[in-house]
């Protein structure tokens, strides 16, 4: 993992997203890191947690097409959190404190009313995830880039326990805490502190975290639209020259 920062020094193209070379070097490294976990460890499905680790799937696709051309990619899906949130496992002071911190983060506004039961949840998730739930009992790995209290993941992980799959294993670019977390990591790239914290990948803001769906909703702002292509955009080719200069 430890690699001199040299690739792009000179480079005199321009960054809106990973400016720093450091932040470049850690955008390959991490998503090579998954990938070739993946690979190794034989896993068929890849889940990636919204928001901040959703950018994730970008680098892990173009590492694997460029480096293993001829084998298939891992079916990759995407979770939201918050929907997994069922309204029997939270207090009314805790379901406000999840709208309160997505308004910090600028998502939809909602109410509490809007938190629905485990029942609802669950049906929701076996009629979403489909071809997921078909490989139950193939291993699938559950990534999300952060884990501190593991708040987030708990919801997520009981239903896929529920569900009976048998391998589900947790990643993260950190450990998580094992005196804190209520989730611990299987799978961990790095103990070091990436350089953009909980949001080495940077944080692809087309999609809003609801009570309303486990699948994230797509926003509707342009604005946000545009930046999330151009997002993706710079991955690639900041994966692209990575790829090409290892060859």
């Amino acid at each position: 993992m430890e690699k001199s920062f040299n690739h792009h020094e000179t480079e005199p193209a321009s960054y809106e997203f990973f400016e720093h070379p450091q932040e470049r070097q850690e955008l390959f490294d991490y998503s090579k890191a998954v990938a070739e976990y993946l690979r190794i460890e034989n896993i068929p499905n890849l889940v990636i947690i919204d928001r901040s680790a959703r950018p994730l799937y970008v680098g892990v696709k173009e590492y694997l097409r460029s480096k293993y051309p001829d084998e298939r990619t891992p079916n990759i899906y995407f979770m939201n959190p918050k929907g997994f949130k069922a309204k029997e496992d939270l207090t009314p002071e805790e379901i406000e404190d999840i709208i309160e911190a997505c308004r910090w983060h600028d998502d939809i506004d909602e109410t509490s009313d809007q938190a629905r039961s485990r029942e609802e949840i669950m049906t929701e998730f076996q009629n979403t995830y489909k071809r997921l739930i078909s490989d139950k009992d193939k291993p699938v790995l559950v990534f999300d880039t952060c884990i501190h209290s593991g708040n987030s993941l708990e919801s997520v992980k009981k239903a896929f326990d529920s569900l009976g799959f048998s391998d589900v294993r947790v990643g993260a670019v950190n450990p998580s805490n094992d005196f804190e977390s209520q989730v611990k990591t299987d799978f961990y790239i790095t103990k070091k502190e990436p350089k953009n914290g909980c949001y080495p990948f940077s944080e692809d803001r087309i999609i809003e975290k609801t009570f309303k769906r486990v699948q994230s909703q797509e926003t509707k702002e342009i604005h946000r639209r545009e930046k999330s292509r151009r997002l993706r955009k710079e991955i690639k080719r900041i994966m692209n020259d990575f790829l090409t200069a290892d060859k």
